[in-house]
């Protein structure tokens, strides 16, 4: 017959804390920080510590982020994006497939990406979107960034309401708006989507009817809904230096 030692509860339960610290040590998010605005960076980032989140970088811009990916090689990536700099998606895709296990959250001031000429589609599998006003406190970051390192991740967003107007635009009704708002004018939008300035006329229509946009008079219908483009893309941050 097998006598099987003894084992104390005390050396049991010091053997569990002691396994449970080398687990919680070795699952620990290294986290590298990316935000074009000073301010908001170090903010950021100081909330984040303040949730025991390990903080190994913090970047202003692209390039500084790209060198700080190598050489402090964290585990995940919080980028609070502002429409301010297109290349952050190209950026994302390149330090994923560098890493591939890496996490991805996207802090965003609006819950449709396609108002910064972006698609869902394009991000990063598993990528974790927040839309800011969303935020109940840093926790709700804290859950994103740990649900992106998961090897089973998909892509989610934390929202306060979908806006049923922009779900109801087209992807290309939607890129005639940003083109619009950004001050092109029909004939310009219609020689960059290849299309007559008759087909423009008749999208930025029915853009304007999604959008309960009603022309008043003495107001221009493009002002008019540049106006909620702005509006729905939240109010832009000057850079702080």
């Amino acid at each position: 017959m097998t006598i099987t030692p003894a084992i104390t509860h005390a050396n049991t339960q010091a053997n569990t804390q002691a396994n449970t610290q080398a687990i919680s040590h070795s699952d620990k998010a290294r986290i590298l920080v990316l935000n074009c605005n000073r301010f908001e960076l170090s903010t950021l980032a100081d909330s984040l510590r303040l949730q025991g989140l390990d903080i190994v970088g913090q970047a202003e811009n692209i390039e500084s982020a790209e060198e700080l990916f190598r050489t402090v090689q964290p585990d995940s990536i919080v980028l609070t994006f502002q429409g301010c700099d297109s290349r952050c998606l190209e950026l994302l895709r390149k330090l994923r497939s560098e890493n591939p296990a890496l996490g991805i959250v996207i802090l965003t001031n609006s819950p449709d990406l396609r108002l910064y000429g972006i698609r869902e589609i394009d991000l990063p599998r598993g990528t974790q979107l927040i839309e800011k006003s969303a935020l109940k406190d840093v926790r709700d970051i804290r859950r994103a960034v740990e649900q992106s390192r998961k090897p089973e991740k998909q892509t989610e967003w934390i929202v306060n309401s979908l806006d049923a107007s922009l779900n109801a635009l087209t992807d290309i009704q939607m890129e005639t708006l940003r083109l619009l708002a950004s001050g092109l004018s029909n004939s310009d939008i219609g020689k960059t989507r290849f299309v007559s300035e008759k087909s423009v006329e008749q999208t930025i229509t029915r853009i304007a009817q999604h959008l309960d946009v009603v022309h008043e008079k003495g107001r221009n219908m493009r002002v008019l809904l540049a106006t909620e483009y702005y509006k729905r893309l939240g109010a832009p941050t000057e850079h702080a230096i």
